[in-house]
């Protein structure tokens, strides 16, 4: 059934649900603790990817039917079991059948996690990760099988999730940096994984899907075979249901000794299975002791490290012009020297580095992403919140209000004290003239100033909760072009009484000196005494008229201006635009953890 995976969940489950080995890691989504990896047993973190089917107690299945009336069990369980009357391993595939196998052991892995940790079972989404070179169809068919578990169920890459594990443990460090080009090369069992990051965005190359670490195990249980194949009780034992499943994991154990240099665990093995598999065990250990998986099946021509290296000759191709700075590696098969041989040849502009236990790189990271996952909602909202909070508002408004008032006082200057009237024909650079009275680029750029100093601390209060630093947050509050197109629209509104007016102080100003200059010019000229004394009285009687006119003028634009505002419906406008705007530059850098996640 569907699952609503974008609520405000407490934990979140990581799943490797690997070929060879799986694990399970759960943290909780608050914080910044590490995730916490789930032992099972005496096995440890990771378990073997075997299942069994074994006989129940016939109380635990009353009336059922009797292809019904048996338990499933995983790991070591499944190979150990001395009754066990299906065993399976190797069930990872493209999903584009029926096979439930891989869902029986998730199934049956959480629900004896969840039995021991029932808190998180009732608060939390599993992330399960599958290979990056899969199909959508088999994506979209694993999913599908997978959601019949009682729990909210997201896929994610392996090679991607193992990217986000390693971008956490480089967040510690003082130099975080090293993740602008990353090639993840994730050595699985069923499959090799690519995925390369540029500029912070993730891709994950259509490589690798038929080529993991499963081979090598079949190359080895094709010699064995071949070896014991007019051998009776090896014969018989390998016909039986789950004897080549079998024979690959014991396959599988001695390449894994014989590259890590740990023990077979023969004895253990071999008196543990069950009683027909025992021959099959005996004789595939004592073979394989003298077979040198490495050199005689890993590095044989035509053998997995040749198929290896043409394919990271085919990612090289695929990449162009992309050249990794860093090459990690991770999955369990990582841990073979080949493998870091091969991509150092390929790769030799690059670091090449190791994750740290490999075998959990994938589900340490998928317990990353679902924490991320949540905290990249959580912060949407909290900056929604601050967006919509009336501190936020009001510091916009003050500030907007503010501008206008010092773009006003700014045109009341330059109106009284400009010496030439206003032209009156100059209507088509209208906006340029008024822009240039009223100083708007200093005005904006105060403005500008006013806000990232009232509303960056507020954004960073937010970001440092979830634990990014304020060097990584640049804010910067680019202010929409409606504000000075507002402003200068409410002053063209008052243009013509303010042209009016300030032609007024022109004329009146002007007055005084044309009736100077028109004495002069008749004393230039000769004038009677009698012309001059007429001349005299005229402009007495006219030279208290500009005083009054100048005063009115200079009255009427300060009183036009005074009482001009901006249309409070506009300034709501202007608030919700500049928040908004600032909103979305926080949900990009919001968009940047994302980039990791899809």
């Amino acid at each position: 059934m569907p699952h609503d995976l974008e609520r405000d969940v407490r934990y979140a489950v990581g799943l490797d649900l690997g070929d060879g080995e799986s694990s399970l890691c759960w943290l909780e989504t608050t914080g910044q603790g590490p995730a916490e990896v789930h032992v099972r047993g005496t096995e440890g973190t990771a378990i073997v990817t075997a299942l069994g089917r074994v006989p129940g107690r016939p109380d635990d299945f009353a009336g059922a039917d009797t292809d019904l009336a048996y338990q499933v069990v995983i790991g070591e369980d499944a190979v150990l079991a001395k009754n066990c009357v299906h065993f399976s391993v190797n069930f990872k595939n493209r999903h584009q059948h029926t096979d439930l196998q891989a869902v029986q052991f998730a199934q049956v892995f959480l629900a004896e996690f969840f039995a021991e940790h029932p808190e998180v079972h009732e608060d939390c989404v599993v992330h399960v990760g599958h290979p990056a070179g899969w199909n959508r169809r088999s994506v979209q068919a694993y999913l599908r099988q997978l959601r019949v578990m009682d729990v909210p169920v997201r896929l994610v890459a392996e090679s991607q999730s193992a990217l986000v594990h390693v971008r956490d443990r480089r967040a510690g460090r003082r130099n975080g940096g090293g993740l602008d080009r990353v090639l993840v090369v994730d050595v699985g069992s069923s499959t090799t994984d690519f995925t390369v990051v540029e500029d912070l965005k993730p891709r994950n190359l259509p490589v690798g899907a038929e080529l993991g670490c499963r081979e090598i195990d079949t190359a080895v249980a094709r010699i064995v075979r071949a070896d014991f194949k007019d051998t009776a009780e090896f014969t018989a034992a390998l016909e039986r249901d789950g004897g080549p499943d079998m024979l690959t994991l014991v396959c599988r154990r001695a390449k894994e000794a014989q590259f890590t240099g740990t023990d077979l665990r023969v004895q253990e093995l071999r008196s543990g299975c069950a009683r027909e598999f025992a021959p099959l065990v005996s004789l595939s250990v004592e073979r394989l002791r003298s077979v040198d998986i490495p050199e005689r099946v890993v590095r044989a021509p035509g053998g997995w490290a040749e198929r290896f290296a043409e394919m990271l000759t085919e990612v090289r191709g695929l990449l162009g012009a992309t050249v990794p700075e860093l090459v990690v590696l991770t999955g369990g098969g990582s841990r073979m020297p080949v493998v870091r041989e091969r991509c150092v040849a390929a790769f030799p502009e690059a670091v090449v580095e190791h994750a740290a236990e490999p075998s959990l790189s994938v589900t340490r990271g998928l317990a990353s992403i679902g924490r991320h996952s949540v905290n990249v909602a959580r912060f949407r909202r909290d900056i929604q919140a601050l967006q919509d909070g009336p501190e936020f508002q009001e510091a916009i408004r003050a500030g907007l209000l503010d501008a206008f008032d010092q773009a006003k006082n700014s045109l009341l200057a330059r109106l009284l004290e400009r010496a030439g009237r206003v032209d009156a024909d100059g209507e088509k650079d209208l906006d340029a003239l008024i822009r240039e009275l009223t100083d708007l680029d200093a005005v904006l750029a105060e403005l500008r100033a006013t806000l990232e100093a009232a509303l960056i601390p507020m954004v960073l209060d937010i970001c440092r909760s979830y634990g990014i630093r304020d060097e990584e947050f640049a804010l910067d509050i680019a202010l929409p072009e409606i504000i000075g197109t507002a402003i200068s629209r409410r002053i063209r509104a008052l243009w013509r009484v303010l042209r009016n007016s300030q032609g007024a102080l022109w004329a009146a100003t002007r007055v005084p000196q044309l009736g100077l200059m028109r004495l002069r010019s008749a004393m230039r000229a000769g004038a009677t005494p009698a012309q001059m004394a007429a001349l005299v009285a005229g402009m007495a009687a006219i030279v208290a008229l500009p005083k009054g006119a100048e005063l009115a003028a200079r009255q009427l634009i300060r009183t036009t201006l005074n009482n001009a505002e901006l249309d409070p419906t506009e300034v709501d406008r202007l608030v919700t635009d500049v928040a908004e705007r600032i909103s979305a530059q926080m949900d990009d850098r919001a968009r940047e953890v994302e980039r990791f996640l899809v």
